[in-house]
């Protein structure tokens, strides 16, 4: 049993509670699974808005393949974030939408698949574009219906640094 866990039950019988070892086993997977669980956050957003590069940038380091020209990502990129020591967290740097509409169909179901498993949607929108219909039409075709489930979702604007001053 681990010394944090024999800490708690502990504690319990000093108030006057009393875990029969049966539960105790059960309460210690439990805790065990939450120590263990990596939560997933997908990335996603239009071709050439940054994703790659915000994953790089919170990580520290070039994790996830970049180009100022070309759209690189084509298949998901999954990289780990370790915090203090824990389980950490997974970044999924996915293909961006509105390159092609033969891509866009092909991402769909790729999307499809990844969206149920993923505990939080980053969509990622360039500061500087205000040309955002296809964010729009992705948005209703695809991630609408989780979030309206509950699925948490964060807007994250990218590149401000090009966002001309305004008086």
């Amino acid at each position: 049993m681990n010394d944090k866990h024999q800490e708690l039950f502990e504690l319990l019988e000093k108030q006057g509670i009393k875990v029969e070892s049966a539960y105790k086993t059960k309460i210690e997977d439990r805790l065990n699974q939450i120590r263990d669980y990596v939560p997933k956050i997908g990335v996603f957003g239009k071709t050439g808005v940054g994703k790659s590069s915000l994953c790089n940038a919170l990580f520290g380091e070039d994790i996830c393949d970049i180009s100022d020209v070309n759209a690189c990502t084509r298949n998901p990129q999954e990289v780990i974030l370790s915090i203090g020591g824990g389980a950490g967290l997974k970044l999924l740097d996915v293909p961006g939408v509105g390159e092609t509409d033969e891509r866009d169909g092909e991402y769909d179901e790729l999307y499809q698949k990844l969206l149920p498993e993923l505990d939080l949607i980053f969509w990622v929108f360039k500061g500087d574009d205000r040309a955002n219909s296809s964010d729009e039409k992705f948005y209703n075709r695809l991630i609408k219906r989780y979030v309206n489930a509950g699925k948490p979702f964060l807007a994250v604007i990218n590149q401000v640094d090009k966002i001309e001053p305004f008086d």
